[in-house]
């Protein structure tokens, strides 16, 4: 069930030049969140803020002396004038808050024994902290494999490494891991053997989740990605998100709302 709040900013913190982890007071939504999903933010009483703009829930964070969660924390990156004015915030501003909204990430069976390969990509990097939290004590089964411009720009890296979620980081200029792109590491994981079963899950720009979609379905790994796309309502009625599906079964099958049948998705169902 969503929630539409008036939401206080607990924290704001800038992670690196442009980046910025925004902590908002959102006990109902920290409590229902599951990873993958989003929220919508706005800021009450700005003209240009009308439509709000959606976010990967990064994180959901609860006081000493709370059983419960009572804060989501937004990891961002500034694009334009609307995340340029969020990260002008300070404790005790106000923010409209709408979520959690979408499908997340569906987990394997913690039974059964799975190696997971988080990819992320720049700022798609968001989407994985709840998840690490959400797995547990099965948290180290994952690695991540993290791309990004710069060396300064693997924002979380030393969070994960806290965790126990190996890292292998590639950066565009070479200043730290690989010197090229993410899915390079991913092929190079997909080509060695694996001793369990392999789940992939995805975020990051559109051409990554393409690249790293094709790359599991020649393997018959089973991926999920999580899509980034402009939204302008965030519960699937303005139709401004959609994504083609990869087998549509007729007309009317063609397309699917990423707000509301995603953000994430089977590697098999659409076509990013």
């Amino acid at each position: 069930m969503p929630w539409d709040l008036l939401a206080t900013v607990a924290d704001q913190q800038e992670l690196a030049p442009g980046h910025f982890l925004l902590a908002l007071e959102a006990p109902e939504i920290a409590a229902a969140a599951h990873a993958g999903e989003f929220v919508m933010l706005g800021i009450p009483g700005i003209d240009r803020m009308l439509i709000r703009r959606p976010f990967s829930i990064a994180r959901v964070r609860s006081e000493p002396d709370d059983a419960a969660p009572r804060t989501i924390e937004i990891v961002y990156k500034v694009f334009g004038a609307r995340s340029e004015a969020f990260s002008t915030l300070r404790p005790g501003a106000r923010m409209t808050v709408l979520g959690p909204l979408g499908r997340g990430f569906w987990l394997p069976d913690p039974a059964a024994r799975h190696e997971l390969l988080l990819v992320a990509g720049g700022i798609g990097i968001a989407v994985f902290p709840l998840l690490v939290q959400q797995l547990g004590p099965h948290a180290p089964e994952a690695t991540l494999l993290y791309g990004a411009r710069t060396a300064g720009e693997l924002i979380l890296r030393d969070w994960f490494e806290r965790h126990g979620v190996p890292c292998d980081v590639a950066t565009d200029d070479g200043t730290a891991g690989h010197h090229g792109l993410v899915t390079a590491l991913l092929a190079r994981r997909l080509e060695q053997g694996a001793s369990t079963r392999r789940l992939v899950m995805a975020c990051g720009p559109t051409p990554m989740l393409r690249a790293v979609a094709d790359l599991c379905l020649q393997a018959d790994v089973p991926c999920q990605i999580a899509l980034e796309e402009t939204m302008a309502c965030g519960f699937g009625v303005c139709l401004g998100c959609v994504v083609p599906r990869r087998h549509p079964e007729g007309e009317f099958d063609r397309f699917v709302r990423v707000c509301s049948e995603g953000p994430v998705f089977d590697a098999r169902e659409v076509a990013p």
